[in-house]
């Protein structure tokens, strides 16, 4: 192998091994693991990355203190699973962990469902957007092609097939047009909704989710 080619082994392999720790070399000799479960849970990682953190730690000597990342672990569930959080999860159209004990579970997923709506109006019209520059864009490719589609120095069947092809042309112009209208008319319902649902949403998230403030 040639030097080169080995350097770039080394590193690029050093590179991987890092993206894939769990935690860093500083984190370990720190040595603060009640802070580091606590820091996990309230991400949604499972009690059991633990197992992870020990195998990065154990690379540099150092052993975790297990009792105390499992109690700063379960302060952590207590920030993760709050109705607040779990609409917030839910407005970004993300899953809920499935750490929250059944006590909290409830009211978390009731939150996040709240925030789901939100999410999937607001999707409906940004898909609708985007429907519309894509129309927007298909249209300016095609009279660009009309435009450049020249029959009059052609004759016989040369000159008939370019006819057809401008005919052709004209008519995705129009189908793109006539969708484009669609979209748009489709569009001014959606945002009608988003709206409908950011205020019911609003008046459902005040009464049931503490120390939610109205959008």
């Amino acid at each position: 192998m040639k030097p080169w080619i080995c350097v770039v082994s080394v590193v690029l392999g050093a590179f991987l091994l890092a993206g894939c720790e769990t935690v860093s070399k500083e984190q370990c000799v720190a040595g603060d693991w009640s802070e580091l479960g606590r820091a996990d849970a309230a991400q949604g990682h499972p009690s059991s990355r633990f197992e992870d953190v020990a195998k990065d730690c154990g690379r540099h000597g150092i052993t975790p203190d297990p009792q105390a990342y499992l109690a700063g672990w379960n302060s952590g569930v207590l920030l993760y699973c709050t109705p607040m959080n779990g609409f917030r999860l839910g407005r970004q159209n993300r899953r809920v962990s499935p750490i929250c004990p059944p006590h909290l579970a409830g009211e978390v997923d009731g939150a996040h469902r709240l925030g789901t709506r939100i999410w999937v109006a607001r999707d409906r019209v940004e898909r609708l957007e985007r429907r519309i520059a894509d129309r927007d864009r298909q249209i300016d490719r095609l009279r660009s092609d009309l435009d450049r589609l020249d029959c009059r120095s052609l004759k016989g069947d040369e000159r008939a097939g370019c006819r057809d092809r401008r005919n052709d042309l004209r008519q995705k112009v129009q189908d793109a047009r006539f969708d484009l209208q669609d979209a748009r008319f489709e569009l001014n319902d959606r945002r009608r909704d988003y709206e409908l649902t950011l205020a019911r949403v609003d008046r459902d998230a005040a009464r049931t989710i503490p120390g939610y403030v109205p959008q």
